[in-house]
């Protein structure tokens, strides 16, 4: 558990845990924030075993909505999302699940980001 600095993607915190009954087996949450600091949205990147999910909310609470539906089961797909929806400027990134899957992805950014 902690952060990491790979790059130009900077993870805030990841945390290896396993996952519960109906919980995906990785999580990648993505907080969308303005200069000063303050959450406007977030994007939720759900890895289950079969099918990524990404789902979208801003600060006006009126209901998460599925923006992205995966039926390619792979980190690289899940790679794809950070990279559409993270900006380096003002997002945070947060990485929570399987120690298998967390570390596989974390290593994977660090290869994206050294080419």
């Amino acid at each position: 558990m902690g952060c990491l600095g790979i790059g130009h993607v900077k993870i805030k915190y990841y945390e290896w845990v396993r996952h519960g009954i109906g919980e995906p087996l990785l999580k990648v949450q993505i907080f969308k924030k303005v200069e000063d600091g303050k959450v406007v949205a977030m994007y939720d990147i759900a890895y289950y075993v079969n099918k990524i999910i990404a789902i979208y909310e801003n600060s006006t609470l009126d209901g998460p909505v599925v923006v992205e539906e995966n039926d390619d089961i792979n980190l690289a797909s899940v790679l794809k999302l950070i990279k559409k929806y993270y900006d380096e400027a003002n997002d945070d990134l947060i990485i929570r699940g399987e120690r298998y899957l967390g570390e596989k992805l974390v290593e994977l950014i660090a290869l994206e980001e050294s080419e």
